[in-house]
């Protein structure tokens, strides 16, 4: 979870793709006038375009318009939105002082708004059409806090208001972890000497991420500070990983579905078509993506390499299916990457299958039974072992 990187995703899903034309086609400029000319009329438009110029704003060091935009968006009702836009202002750099205090208090004020009522509130409301189970909406909203909170953090070391910052990690970890959390909680640590909880942090994250090298390299740092000897923390690491992946394949396994693949007829890139009945007898992947999404961007060459490893197997089929609104966007694309599975577009295919964000994908048994679902994408996951172990366990259920 890098943080510039969730700025993007999140901005892209409170903005939505239907503004994508506003931050590719109309300058800095543009933007500004298009907001100072619309902020007596409260709109999405209006209110899209404050968190989509945030940022560069204060990327130009441009205080004048950061105070101006600020106070616009401070109006907006939306809560949910409202504390994420200025709470992943965190991860923005600038060198002006003054552009500094104002970010740190926007995210302090963000951070206090995610533990609100009404942020849980504004939260329901913005997924209410998205069909989340009660579950799958208290995750997300947990993930989302300890996010925010997490950039808060990290503003107040950068202050060196250490204390008040592992406070702050303290109550995230209480209810949420994950990788890059646990390793920034354990930095923490380290620059308050505590070296021996740092490195319980960072191997715990490295357990969370085996494939993870920010984590491998923390333990290194850390282990070194309290004096282990390199074969000693080659071998603490080694032992972290095997233990990790074995919890984490256990973990995946176990989450086993038994769901019908809905029926379908898509249209790929080269304006074939194809159906379901495809696939009949087959193990099928289906990865459902986008051009915009920046997750996505990271995890397709992975699915590229898991498409050349399978390639030659009689049992295993991939397909890999483009979300885009906009079509004309995805050929390019693939051209460039030079990718070489076979891409379709959706076509409401990821609506059939339930999605409700990307990347996600589906694994299918030969009876065309969905058993597997996996969502997002992490730096430093082994994708292509995670692959390996859905496909070659459906192969262990089909032989046994």
């Amino acid at each position: 979870m890098k943080h510039f990187l969730t700025i993007s995703l999140v901005l892209l899903l409170l903005v939505g793709c239907g503004n994508r034309e506003l931050s590719t086609e109309s300058s800095y400029d543009n933007i500004i006038s298009f907001i100072m000319k619309n902020q007596k009329k409260e709109s999405v438009e209006l209110y899209a375009a404050c968190e989509q110029i945030l940022p560069e704003i204060i990327e130009k060091a441009e205080l004048e318009d950061y105070q101006k935009v600020s106070k616009i968006y401070n109006k907006n009702t939306d809560i949910f939105s409202k504390a994420m836009t200025f709470g992943f202002l965190s991860s923005v750099k600038t060198e002006s002082p003054i552009l500094k205090d104002s970010v740190f208090n926007a995210v302090q004020r963000a951070d206090k708004m995610t533990k609100t009522d009404a942020f849980l509130a504004s939260a329901k409301e913005y997924y209410k059409e998205r069909n989340f189970s009660e579950e799958e909406l208290n995750d997300r909203i947990t993930a989302y806090r300890a996010m925010v909170s997490d950039g808060y953090a990290q503003l107040l070391i950068e202050r060196q208001q250490l204390t008040e910052a592992l406070n702050v990690y303290e109550n995230i970890i209480a209810d949420y972890q994950d990788t890059e959390i646990l390793l920034n909680y354990g930095k923490a640590l380290n620059s308050m000497n505590r070296y021996e909880a740092s490195l319980i942090a960072c191997i715990e994250a490295l357990k969370m991420t085996p494939g993870s090298l920010d984590a491998k390299a923390e333990i290194l740092n850390t282990a070194e500070l309290l004096g282990y000897s390199k074969a000693e923390v080659n071998t603490m690491i080694d032992e972290t990983v095997f233990v990790g992946r074995n919890i984490l394949r256990q973990n995946l396994l176990a989450d086993q579905l038994n769901i019908p693949m809905p029926e379908f007829e898509i249209e790929g890139l080269d304006s074939t078509t194809i159906t379901h009945e495809k696939f009949r007898d087959k193990i099928l992947i289906v990865s459902f993506w986008a051009t915009w999404c920046p997750p996505c961007r990271k995890e397709l060459p992975h699915m590229n390499e898991v498409y050349h490893q399978y390639m030659e197997d009689d049992e295993v089929e991939i397909i890999v299916v483009s979300t885009d609104k906009d079509k004309f966007l995805v050929p390019p694309f693939i051209s460039e990457t030079g990718y070489d599975f076979p891409v379709y577009y959706a076509d409401g295919l990821n609506t059939a299958f339930g999605v409700k964000g990307i990347p996600t994908l589906f694994v299918i048994d030969k009876q065309g039974l969905i058993r597997y679902k996996k969502v997002g994408f992490s730096e430093g996951e082994e994708f292509e072992k995670i692959m390996s172990w859905y496909i070659e366990e459906i192969k262990a259920a089909e032989n046994s």
